[in-house]
């Protein structure tokens, strides 16, 4: 194709889909669909498509922002410490599969790597700054933009777990015992189930920002550059499409949001395509591939709280939310902001200045 590297975005997508396709199988083999269901580990599987890039990144593509022979400034030590945790996170998901020690001891370990290199990428920013972040492509940029898209997301939740109520599409989960867990006490259970609402916007989409980098960073980031020649909205589209596709096994499994029928199929298509093409929009705007991980995590959560202790759908498919009238809403809103000049930013003036690293 014209305008694109076929080559390297196909390495990408067969690297990323046998590494992540293969550990699923594997899991599945050995534990069944239980073992994605109620997991004890973290997530080793969103690692991958950001492994997978900055390998190529680092150890293969010699015109690379962050290629090893040539870039040796300290924000390099977030891709290598990238790697290392990607492969620790898998060991303990094999260890898990082939050993008798249990999943939570090994599953307390995975979230303390996790922490160790969200930790890091802070420490980092603070002592070396924005500029030497970019010489990465690894910038924070335009936060105000990205708390805007935080507080549309949590609202746009929020309404349609208001709009599943109202036409009695779901039912409302009233007073219960526990939150995450933890006992609550009636009297606080309100004010409780506040905190544990801003936790789900904030602290939660930080501590998992491991896992929702890996997933940005290789589709809106690595491959959304390689394709970028096409076009941004036809780039964004296919990138959606590709990200859909790579998350077959885990709708197959039972455990996803959307059930393993082809009803479930077609819908979590067209989510992840409109989804795909609001998370790239972030990128356009703030500039930033960060800004896209928390925003990630975000949807996850408060998604998952608003089902949990708000609103919870009789029917998965039939609702707001993630169903067919919530897909309904979500096109109107990426209507809206296809039509934004943005989407025609140059392919070199995208590439230099928002998320090239190659």
């Amino acid at each position: 194709m014209a305008g694109i590297n076929v080559k390297r975005a196909l390495a990408f997508i067969i690297l990323t889909f046998g590494l992540t396709w293969g550990l699923m199988f594997l899991t599945m083999a050995r534990e069944g669909s239980q073992a994605f269901v109620n997991p004890a580990l973290p997530p080793s599987g969103m690692l991958i498509p950001a492994f997978v890039a900055l390998f190529l990144e680092i150890f293969l593509l010699k015109n690379s922002k962050i290629y090893f022979r040539t870039f040796t400034q300290p924000p390099r030590l977030i891709a290598d410490a990238f790697l290392l945790l990607t492969v620790l996170v898998a060991a303990l998901t094999i260890l898990e599969l082939s050993t008798t020690i249990t999943r939570s001891t090994l599953g307390a370990i995975g979230n303390l790597f996790f922490v160790l290199w969200t930790l890091l990428v802070i420490r980092l920013y603070r002592q070396c700054g924005e500029d030497s972040f970019k010489l990465a492509g690894l910038q924070l940029g335009n936060t105000g933009q990205g708390v805007k898209f935080v507080i549309g997301i949590v609202l746009f939740f929020l309404l349609q777990a208001g709009l599943n109520w109202t036409f009695g599409l779901g039912r409302f989960q009233g007073v219960q015992e526990t939150i995450e867990g933890i006992p609550i006490p009636q009297f606080i259970y309100p004010i409780a189930l506040l905190g544990f609402f801003a936790l789900a916007i904030i602290g939660s989409p930080l501590g998992g920002l491991a896992a929702t980098f890996g997933e940005e960073y290789g589709w809106r980031g690595f491959l959304q550059r390689e394709l970028s020649g096409l076009g941004l909205r036809k780039g964004a589209l296919l990138v959606g499409l590709v990200w859909g596709t790579w998350h077959i096994p885990i709708i197959l499994s039972g455990a996803h949001t959307y059930p393993p029928s082809m009803p479930g199929f077609l819908c979590a298509m067209i989510f992840f395509c409109l989804w795909g093409f609001v998370q790239s929009y972030a990128v356009l705007k703030t500039s930033s591939l960060w800004v896209a991980a928390f925003l990630h995590g975000v949807v996850n959560n408060v998604y998952a709280f608003t089902l949990g202790y708000l609103i919870r759908p009789y029917d998965k498919l039939n609702s707001f939310g993630l169903g067919v009238y919530g897909l309904a809403c979500l096109a109107v809103i990426v209507f809206l902001i296809l039509r934004d000049p943005i989407w025609k930013t140059p392919r070199k003036l995208y590439n230099s200045h928002i998320v090239e690293n190659a």
